[in-house]
């Protein structure tokens, strides 16, 4: 425990960012689905560290194309479950209109947050707002998370398109990306994060990436001290 405690310390001083800027929520994990259009990223929130919240309220997620036509973008509605949400809560946020093409192993919808787990269609309703979603790049796209201000506060790369500090691999059609490591330290290292087939035994959606990243969650989980 006192190892990932220095983990988290670590991230917070020498993510590259100054310390109270550090990222609030990323991504934490994203597929491609077995074809189509079955996309789902997977968000991990961190706040400011064990024990803290986050208001999700009018944050929004997009690619590269998010901010036009085509592309993904959707805003997190005026909605209670988004007032006050937990550090180390993962929240999967799936193509709603091609659900036969997710991953065999994806989770059913999960709106309670006591598990600190969230699966959730992304369509607009009473969750998410002015919500489309065109599927991501094959040959490469960014994910981007912007905060209610408009700030970005997390992004990332894949394949051929660039822009963003972190920069992956390919990870197109039938592939997907999660991060493996304890810390934010490691988070922009593209050796930490986990690139293969969008199927059980490699992607994990709604669960831990790693036994190390696992360990990770518990610490963000636990109650905050006085």
């Amino acid at each position: 425990m006192r190892r990932v405690v220095g983990l988290w310390l670590a991230g917070v001083l020498l993510a590259g960012v100054a310390v109270g800027a550090a990222p609030r929520v990323v991504v934490h994990e994203f597929g491609q689905g077995r074809a189509g259009y079955g996309e789902w990223v997977e968000l991990l929130v961190l706040g400011a560290g064990p024990g803290t919240t986050v208001d999700l309220r009018g944050w929004v997620l997009r690619d590269l194309q998010g901010q036009g036509r085509g592309g993904v973008w959707l805003k997190f509605a005026e909605h209670a479950l988004w007032a006050a949400v937990p550090a180390g809560t993962l929240i999967v946020i799936y193509n709603a209109e091609d659900r036969p093409n997710l991953p065999e192993h994806f989770p059913k919808d999960d709106l309670d947050p006591a598990d600190f787990v969230l699966v959730l269609p992304g369509r607009a309703g009473d969750l998410f707002v002015l919500v489309q979603w065109g599927g991501f790049g094959n040959a490469g796209d960014c994910l981007v998370l912007v905060d209610a201000e408009g700030n970005e506060v997390f992004g990332l790369c894949y394949g051929d398109k660039s822009g963003q500090a972190l920069q992956l691999g390919e990870a197109g059609r039938g592939q997907a990306a999660g991060y493996v490591g304890a810390g934010l330290e490691g988070l922009g290292d593209p050796k930490n994060w986990r690139v293969g087939p969008d199927g059980p035994g490699s992607s994990t959606p709604g669960a831990p990436n790693s036994e190390e990243n696992a360990r990770w969650l518990e610490l963000l989980r636990a109650p905050r001290r006085p």
